[in-house]
């Protein structure tokens, strides 16, 4: 993960509450739908799960398969990003001993309504 991101992250874990939609962001709209931007960088990237939106696609720089999350909102709705705070918190105090596996977990049992 970009370090932007883990960044984003532990600071949204330390604070405990959602940072919002960021107006003031040069790619804003990102994402049909957005309506939070605490985790512009996912936690859970690649996922590998169509079924949220995102697909594999050919990188156009490298010519290599990449996991594209251009049409996946999942963890920008308001009610699946606190899930996904609290239950990053509930994993760990620092995001950075938080296994791929708990990750892909807490992001099953949000999908299937905890």
């Amino acid at each position: 993960m970009h370090e932007k991101g883990r960044m984003l992250i532990k600071k949204a874990m330390k604070v405990g509450k959602l940072s919002g939609l960021d107006s003031d962001c040069n790619y804003l709209p990102c994402h049909d739908a957005i309506q939070d931007c605490t985790f512009c960088y996912c936690p859970f990237y690649p996922c590998n799960d169509p079924d949220v939106g995102g697909r594999e696609i050919i990188s156009s720089r490298t010519g290599q398969s990449v996991w594209s999350c251009s049409q996946c909102t999942f963890n920008h709705e308001a009610k699946n990003a606190e899930k996904i705070l609290d239950g990053l918190i509930k994993l760990n105090e620092d995001f950075n001993l938080i296994s791929r596996k708990e990750l892909l977990s807490l992001k099953k049992r949000i999908i299937e309504g905890w």
